[in-house]
């Protein structure tokens, strides 16, 4: 290429900017100024280089090729090559000019987005490559990360992992629903008699007391079949708790210890065909008759149907049920009522209807069903009214004055459910990706010329499917734990943060289970489509956990106002002295952020700091609030109402969600894995922190380059990082997984188990 030994040092460099057709014309101006800038070159020289960055004349392919030879000759000498600049001296021949300039030639490479080994790895001979040599390592105490993940629950972990283990729980094959169901059923009566079931529940009544364990049992069941977690939640969390949360003593003594031991089977009746998330707008009424001391359940038409109730079809007894109290012609708004649906034999009782929903896309093990009532008469105490009841003169009365407030009260104490269904994807995520992940490992595809075929997860492009998911998944097992340690020592003043958290955590992980089982299918090609090794079953039946306990688009809907309502608070509260500090402080976090330094830092120390990846999420969030509200505000004050002002701006809406609770598990992941003493432990998780940390920066990176957070050339470095740290946890991908400790009965997956 060049006579002059000295200029071959540019060689990796040319050879990159030409061969990678995603560096941008900023990126050849980037090493044209920095050719323009040494002063060990001649004029000449410089000429000389300058001539070989003309996008006018690129190099031909047989150029290309050779000066690919010339590098590789240089890595075969220098196997322990761990950047290009290695290899640029040694191409330079040892060059006193080019070894000299090793900062430079570093800032240089950085600001290119080329550092690192796999920069290096493209140039590696086949018979040598990186790809070749790549397997499963330990660098960590599997069972001491087991541990950490358990924590304090691992006993009760342990415990239901042992029943789920047994022969009677080998999975349903049977083609037949009611097959299935009865199955279903019979696993639940299993849970119920190890007193499983029961252990929210207060002693007293033949429970554990213990609603932190009870959420533990939810996330290990999940590991088994899911429609047993959704008719074990229906029963011994949706009804059960209803009467518990919602009733009073007298319900309790009625009730629970015979709902704890499955001998009343019942349904959480709230969903109407007309009215799905929108509880308030339920047409069901509740009409009191205070000379009977009773209250008529009615359905008044066909649309104001209960509809997709568990455990309706086939088993339910009684059910909770929403409906509208009406007193003397008033509407008092949505109370719940016991209401008996079927006799011990199972005859479905006068004025109830009931229809089954038929097969679903997945959980067909789960009797879903519609239920109409025709004026069933129940006795006044079995209206649910812990916070609104009947007096004795027949006059409503509630300790809540507030209906709106009454309302949401109500609602809030059946806020569980929202931590036990995406407690429940996370372990269809950990199982998904147990599959994908070992599998991978094993399967060999293709390979260098003349060696062994590899195996399909040493491919950049497989890993770059599944690690970051790996990633995503430990954050939000991390994330998953602060809410229920919110939850539990929850005081009221702090409800409606908690009840806004878990909104917005059940939407958050749900949706990321769909996609992350939609890659785990994938990446498991034909075999992932077979029905025997479990994908099929973890896709289909965490699909409609995107819709229960609230559709996740109107969640997060609710998460965003909940943030809005927290920035005018802020406000409200700031007298004049106090905003002009506020601004100010933003204005500081702006300029230090934003400064071309900043913007422009491809040092990787800096990429992989944890203050970077806080500034960078936190920064987002502030940014998309505060433009939220001011759009708000404007188009209050341009007439709307703030009905239809909330509408127009929904999409904003889902940004803010979205950037809050991509900050709070950035945030717990990085408060976990600080508090981590184990070196190996930390090692391992501080590289999938900040693997989860800059691919959700690349995700955004459009987000951030619009703002002038970060320039191309930066955005481009973390998408380099992504890929090596990508690689770098691939040895441990295996460990990993195998770190959830899921048994090898509930994985059943032929192509990694047996």
């Amino acid at each position: 290429m060049m006579e002059n030994k000295k200029l071959k040092a540019f060689l990796p460099l040319f050879y990159l900017v030409w061969s990678d057709d995603l560096l941008t014309q900023k990126e050849l101006q980037t090493l044209k100024d920095f050719i323009d800038n040494q002063p060990w070159l001649t004029a000449t020289e410089q000429q000389y280089l300058m001539a070989r960055l003309n996008i006018a004349t690129p190099p031909g392919r047989q150029q290309l090729a050779n000066w690919k030879t010339e590098i590789e000759e240089a890595l075969q000498a220098l196997p322990q090559a761990k950047d290009i600049f290695d290899v640029s001296v040694w191409l330079s021949g040892n060059d006193k000019d080019v070894a000299e300039r090793e900062p430079a030639f570093i800032t240089l490479e950085l600001n290119l987005g080329l550092a690192g080994e796999e920069a290096i790895s493209q140039f590696k001979t086949a018979g040598k490559t990186f790809t070749s040599i790549h397997h499963t390592t330990h660098s960590f105490d599997t069972r001491k990360l087991t541990e950490l993940l358990d924590g304090s629950y691992a006993p009760i972990i342990n415990r239901v992992k042992g029943v789920i283990s047994r022969p009677e729980f080998a999975y349903e094959t049977s083609t037949d629903i009611e097959v299935y169901r009865e199955k279903v059923l019979q696993w639940c009566k299993t849970l119920a008699a190890e007193n499983l079931g029961n252990m929210a529940y207060p002693k007293e009544y033949g429970g554990g007391n213990n609603i932190a364990d009870y959420f533990a049992i939810m996330e290990t069941l999940s590991y088994h079949d899911l429609s047993l977690v959704i008719k074990f939640g229906v029963q011994f969390g949706l009804w059960g708790m209803s009467v518990y949360s919602l009733g009073t003593e007298k319900h309790y003594k009625k009730y629970l210890q015979k709902i704890g031991t499955l001998e009343i089977p019942g349904c959480f009746a709230m969903t109407e065909t007309n009215h799905g998330s929108n509880v308030k707008g339920i047409e069901t009424t509740a009409t009191y008759n205070h000379s009977t001391r009773s209250f008529t359940i009615h359905t008044p038409h066909p649309k104001a149907q209960k509809e997709y109730i568990g455990n309706a079809a086939r088993h339910g007894r009684m059910a909770t049920v929403f409906a509208k109290l009406i007193i003397d012609g008033k509407d008092y708004g949505v109370n719940a009522f016991v209401v008996p649906l079927r006799d011990e034999a199972g005859n479905t009782l006068k004025g109830i209807t009931i229809a089954d929903c038929g097969p679903k896309m997945g959980l067909n093990g789960v009797d879903n069903g519609t239920i109409s009532f025709d004026n069933v008469v129940i006795p006044k105490d079995d209206m649910l009214d812990r916070f609104a009841t009947v007096n004795e003169d027949g006059l409503f009365e509630s300790p809540i004055p507030s209906d709106n407030r009454r309302f949401f009260t109500m609602l809030g104490t059946l806020v569980g459910g929202r931590i036990g269904i995406p407690r429940s994807a996370l372990a269809a995520s950990k199982s998904g990706l147990s599959i994908a992940i070992r599998y991978g490992d094993q399967r060999r595809q293709f390979g260098p010329e003349g060696g062994s075929e590899v195996p399909i997860l040493n491919y950049r492009m497989h890993q770059r499917r599944l690690i970051p998911l790996l990633a995503k998944t430990y954050a939000m097992h991390f994330g998953l734990q602060y809410l229920t340690h919110r939850f539990l020592h929850r005081t009221e003043a702090d409800m409606q943060e908690i009840e806004a958290l878990a909104a917005g955590m059940k939407s958050y992980v749900t949706w990321s289970t769909r996609d992350i089982l939609q890659e785990c299918r994938e990446a498991c090609g034909g075999k992932g489509y077979l029905s025997e090794n479990r994908i099929d079953a973890l896709k289909n039946d965490t699909e409609i956990y995107t819709t229960f306990e609230g559709d996740n688009t109107v969640l997060m809907q609710l998460v965003a106002k909940s943030r809005l309502a927290e920035f005018r608070k802020t406000f409200e509260q700031m007298d004049s002295i106090g905003m002009l500090n506020y601004v100010y402080e933003q204005t500081k976090t702006v300029i230090m952020q934003k400064n071309p330094m900043a913007t422009r830092n491809t040092d990787e120390a800096h990429l992989l700091d944890d203050t970077f990846h806080k500034n960078a999420f936190e920064y987002r969030e502030k940014v998309i609030l505060a433009s939220a509200a001011r759009r708000m505000k404007k188009l209050i004050e341009s007439g709307l109402d703030a009905y239809d002002a909330f509408n127009v701006a929904q999409h904003q809406m889902q940004d803010v969600a979205r950037a809050y609770l991509d900050r709070l598990m950035l945030e717990q992941f990085q408060t976990a894995v600080n508090g981590v003493e184990d070196e190996g432990l930390k090692a391992i998780l501080t590289k999938l922190k900040q693997l989860f940390a800059l691919s959700e920066i690349e995700h955004n990176k459009g987000w951030y380059l619009e703002e002038g957070y970060m320039e191309a050339a930066k955005t481009k470095a973390i998408r380099k990082l992504v890929n090596q740290l990508c690689w770098d946890i691939r040895t441990d991908a295996v460990p990993l997984v195998e770190a959830f400790n899921i048994p090898d009965s509930c994985l059943a997956a032929p192509i990694v188990v047996g």
